[in-house]
Order: structure tokens, then sequence, then C-alpha cells
């Protein structure tokens, strides 16, 4: 394990909110953005570099990933908007793409919490790692594929082998989300922490650990679990992410997904994380 890279914290937003940070970092001594060693830059194809950011993003005191918001991994890709996506990517110093993997958009329309989640199956994977090996050739960049918001179990491959057979199948690597999977172990009544043992090859397919906070409520009389971008991280969810981390041989960073979310949580999340990446890492002096 890179003992560097995996004490790396990084956050995730749009184009404003990279400017955010980045002014953060370099003009203001006090800000809680001067922990922050990644960025995973969530864009849409119609989306406008403007010169700012591309040469805040060329300063290289952070590494960027690209997080295209809607790319049908699991369903049909759509070359003008891989060609769009490309001139894009080319603008940055991209390290590695990550997507969900599922159908996001329909047409123009957005599905959001409506996505239609994979179905857990040999056909899934097919199909899927033939979509990401072409995009991986065509953007020439790795690719983390992530696991999405599932509140159901359809197919007949358990959850950890589908991811494992996807990445090997794909030439990918695995972007863990740890609210994703608590909301999907939830659902099923299963115990999150029961996780694969440290010699797991899974443990050597994940680069980034995407984590945020959690919210519960009923609909229609059913428990609905869902990552909450704007909450604070509870005890129970940074306990998980420690156990994660420490099985984790190549890790890169640990993002948090804060969109939403108040100054005050911002940096109550930066800070749990920071203790927890020290606890599990010996060597790391604490500041």
């Amino acid at each position: 394990m890179d003992e560097i890279k995996d004490m790396c914290i990084g956050l995730s937003g749009d184009i404003e909110k990279l400017r955010f940070v980045y002014h953060g970092k370099n003009k203001d001594r006090n800000s809680i953005f001067h922990k922050i060693g990644h960025f995973s830059l969530g864009a849409r194809v119609w989306d406008e570099f403007d010169d700012e950011i591309v040469a805040m993003a060329n300063m290289g005191n952070m590494t960027i990933s690209f997080h295209p918001v809607d790319i049908n991994f699991s369903g049909k890709l759509i070359k003008e908007e891989m060609l769009r996506l490309k001139k894009l990517i080319k603008k940055l110093p991209i390290s590695y793409i990550e997507e969900d993997i599922g159908i996001w958009r329909c047409g123009d329309l957005f599905l959001g919490p409506h996505q239609t989640n994979p179905v857990l199956n040999e056909e899934s994977i097919l199909v899927t790692a033939k979509n990401i090996l072409f995009a991986r050739e065509f953007f020439e960049k790795e690719i983390a594929l992530e696991n999405p918001p599932v509140y159901s179990e359809l197919g007949d491959i358990n959850f950890w082998d589908y991811y494992i057979k996807l990445c090997e199948e794909s030439k990918a690597y695995f972007a863990f989300d740890l609210g994703h999977y608590i909301g999907y172990c939830r659902t099923l009544e299963s115990d999150a922490t029961v996780l694969p043992d440290m010699d797991n090859v899974i443990w050597d397919k994940i680069i980034t650990i995407h984590i945020s906070g959690m919210k519960k409520w009923k609909w229609r009389g059913v428990s609905v679990w869902l990552d909450q971008h704007s909450d604070p991280f509870d005890a129970d969810l940074i306990s998980l992410y420690k156990q994660c981390k420490s099985r984790c041989k190549r890790l890169e960073n640990t993002l948090l997904e804060q969109e939403g979310a108040s100054h005050q949580v911002e940096k109550l999340n930066i800070n749990s994380i920071w203790e927890a990446i020290y606890e599990t890492s010996p060597r790391f002096t604490y500041e």
C-alpha cells in the first residue's frame, strides 16, 4: 500500500466546488481544505471548463478524478456524448474516471434516485464490462466502477463476487461507496460489518472509498436507506470505514461526498476522517 496515497482525503463536487476548494487551499491559511489532496469532479456532457478552472487543475497540488455522472455503463453508450466527454477530459490532468454502474439516463432525462440498478448476473457483467473496456480505451484513462445505490437484489451472484468478476472482466478498479453498500445491506437486513477476508482479491481492486452521511425514511411502509451527502458521519460509519481502509491494498484516496453540507458539517467530517486515517496509519503524524 502506498502510505502517502493511503492518507489522502478527497472531496467531490461540481466545477464551482472545485474552484472554491482551490481558492481555500491557495489563498486562505486557515482553510479546512488544506487537508484535501484529491477532488472528484462531477460534470455533465454539456459543461464547460473556463480558463481559471483549467489553470487551477493544472497547478498540481491536488489529484483529480472525473465523474461524468450519467454514463449508462450497464446499458448503451452514446457516441456523441463520449466524444464530448473526451474533449473535456483532455483539458484537465485527470488521474482516472469513476462512474456508478447501472442506468442513469433515459434520453435527456437524468433518473437520479430512480436509476435502474444492475442485475447481478452474468449477462449484466458481460454488457457492463464491454462498455467499460471500450471507455477505458476511448478515453485513455483507467476506470473505477462504483457500486450504485441499490435497494433490492436481483440476479444469482452475490454482491462481492459480482464486483470482483466485473472488475476482472473490465480491467477496472473499484470505487467502493460505503453509503450505497450500507443502504443495500440494511434493505436486505444483512450485516454491513461482515466484510470479505483480508486476503480477498476485492481489497486489491479498491482505489477509492466514498463516504457520506446516511438517512432513513419510510416509503409506503418500507424502510429506505440513502447516503445523504449533507449529513455528518456517525460513529458506525466511521467504524466501518476504518475496517475497510485497513484491508485495502492500493487505496489512493478517501472521498468525502458532502454536496449540500454546511461549512460546520463539512469541517466536522473532514476532521473525523483525518483522525480515522491517523488511527489506521500509525506512522502518520496527526496535527
